[in-house]
Parts: C-alpha cells; structure tokens; sequence
C-alpha cells in the first residue's frame, strides 16, 4: 500500500504564497523521491482547486476554520491511520497570529502522529503594534503546539533556538525550504543567458518593496549587471510597477504556470530579494532563484547575517563575470545540499519512522 501524508495548510496554489508554495513542492519531493502521496487539506474557505490535478496530490478545503470542521476532517484522516504534517504560519490561520481553534483541535486529537514545520514561531515590534502586545499569547500557542507534535521542523536555526527556548527538549529539525518551481538538473552559466533579464518574483509584499523602498537598489543593480529587462512574475499589484526602472522596461507577466515561470528562471540572469538576508532559508524566492542557477541580487543592508558566505550579490559588490557566476554557483550549491531528495527522506523519517522508501 502506497504510504500518504495529510498535509494541514492555511493556503495552496493556484493562489501565490510561500507557504502553500512550498507545501506543494515538498509533496511533489514526498511523492517523487519517498513514494508517499499528500492529501491536502486547505483551511482557507474561499480556496479553489486547480483546474488541474496531479498525480498522488489531492486537496480538500474546510468548510470554515473552526474547531467542529478541522476535527471532523482529522477524524477522517484517523480512521485511516494517516500521519499529519502542519504547516505553521500563525498569522495565515488567524489575522491576529493567534489561532486557538488550531492549536485546540491538534491537543484534543492525540491520536495522530503530528509533525509540525514551524514557518514562523511568533511576530514582535514596538510597543505600538499589536504584534508587541500579542507575542505572549502567540508564543504560548507556539509552546503548547511543539509540546503536543511528535516532531518538529523549521527552515531557519533562529527559529529552532527558539522553539527550544519555549518548549525545552523540542530538537526541531533545520530545513530550508524548497524552490516551489522545480529543480533543473542542469542550469546554464550567466554568460550563455540572454537578453539579460531580473526577475521579480513571489507575493504582493516581497513585490511592492522591490518596486518601492527598494527601488534605489533595484535601479543600482539593473546599472552594474547591464540587465535589460525587468520581468515581474505575480498577481497583479495596485498601485501597478513602474513602466521602467531607470530607463530598464518593467513587463507585467502576471501568475504563470509552475512550467512557465521554471522556464524564465532558467533563463533569467539574476532575480532580486527584497528580504532580510538572515531569513533567506524560509524564502521561496530565493530557492527558486538559486536552484535555478540565477544570481540572487540582496537589496538589504551588508550588515545583515548570511545564511553562509558567497551566497548573494549586492550593488557594489564586484561585477565581473567571474564574480557572478561564482555568487551564483554557490547559491546553487548550497541549496542543492538540501534539495527535494534530501528533503523527502528527511520528512519521510519524520513522519514513518524507520527505513525511508526509496520511489521507483
């Protein structure tokens, strides 16, 4: 019998988002690279479906995020002994970032084996945002969900200390996450890739700080790369791009097929983050940008931490082709270090454990 996972996520393609972007990769990873198939289910109400569907991938929405619906669901999934992996992002079960009904749900179902991939753990700012006055309710949900899961995953090992710090003896395993476009086997070098193209990729946030308190950095860049296109790969933004990047023209490609946006990656010479540099084991765009062997462009301050030196290129580092190439060659390296092969026996262990399947 085919062995199968119940994957719990707060979103999922065709809708643009980290965190369903990469829950789908790891079940084509899961699939492909351990034999194991993925039931979704999707507790955003209003979420629909691709028109379609893949092999050993299959999806169900919640009727509403409430206790009663969630627990009807997992009731099902017990009657047929599945394990259950939560993508947890607090802020996408609940607006406030405290979502007790799922947290409430998972300790009153302790039948399941549950693995929890801890997207983020809690939020904090200054006394004026609510963030400030919500962390200590938000970390107590995070507490409370790693003392009840049997294991816990992370993509950062700022988030594994503190899982530890709030529920000591957690051992959360560190795993940067997957490129949600694929993984070429083979990537051609900077110099065989033209026209010189900069993609801007990922959500609407990520996007509009490109294109905003970013866009010094991004015009810097598009000079010292001699880019000659921007191509901006998401849903629609209000207010629009900029029709040109100090003199560079900004095509709107819109949300494109997985197939479609793998390909200009492939084909892209760099694609730029407008992230914190510290954060780039959880960032999808990043893992797109460098499995495809695209040079990452930083537009965040050199002071901040690296996720491993020579991973990133930023306006005034040196741009010589054999400084690029070398950026992008290692970003490649480092993530095909915990590619979807890597990724899927590592969950696969998490999840059955003891001797991982091998697919076919």
């Amino acid at each position: 019998m085919t062995a199968q996972v119940l994957q719990i996520v707060p979103e999922l393609p065709p809708r643009l988002g980290g965190v369903g972007g990469y829950a789908l990769a790891l079940a084509r990873a899961l699939r492909d690279h351990a034999g194991m198939e993925t039931h979704f289910l999707v507790t955003d109400p209003a979420w629909r479906p691709a028109e379609t569907g893949e092999t050993g991938v299959t999806g169900e929405r919640l009727p509403a995020r409430s206790v009663r619906a969630l627990r009807g669901a997992l009731t099902a999934a017990g009657r047929e002994g599945l394990p259950v992996l939560l993508h947890y992002a607090n802020y996408a079960y609940q607006r406030r970032g405290c979502p007790f009904w799922l947290v409430r749900t998972l300790e009153i179902r302790p039948s399941h084996r549950l693995v929890t991939f801890f997207h983020e753990v809690h939020a904090g700012g200054p006394p004026w945002r609510s963030s400030f006055w919500l962390a200590p309710l938000q970390r107590h949900l995070a507490a409370r969900l790693a003392r009840r899961s049997d294991r816990c995953a992370t993509s950062l090992p700022l988030y594994r200390g503190l899982l530890e710090a709030l529920a000591p003896g957690t051992d959360a395993v560190v795993l940067p996450v997957l490129s949600p476009l694929g993984e070429p086997a083979e990537v051609a070098p900077l110099a065989a890739r033209h026209p010189r193209r900069l993609l801007v990729f990922g959500g609407p946030g990520a996007r509009r700080r490109a294109y905003g308190e970013r866009r010094g950095d991004l015009a810097a860049a598009c000079a010292a790369l001699e880019i000659t296109e921007i191509l901006d790969i998401g849903a629609p933004l209000d207010p629009a791009p900029p029709a040109a990047i100090a003199g560079v023209p900004v095509h709107l490609c819109g949300p494109l097929p997985d197939a479609a946006a793998s390909r200009l990656f492939a084909e892209a010479f760099a694609g730029f983050l407008a992230y914190p540099p510290a954060f780039l084991g959880k960032s999808t765009i990043f893992a797109a940008c460098s499995s495809h062997g695209a040079l990452p462009v930083s537009s965040w301050e050199g002071t901040e931490a690296r996720p491993a030196p020579g991973l990133l290129w930023s306006p005034g580092d040196p741009a010589g082709a054999a400084d690029v190439q070398a950026v992008a060659s290692a970003a490649r390296a480092w993530y095909l270090d915990h590619a979807a092969p890597t990724a899927a026996a590592a969950f696969h262990q998490l999840l059955l454990p003891g001797p991982a399947a091998v697919a076919s």
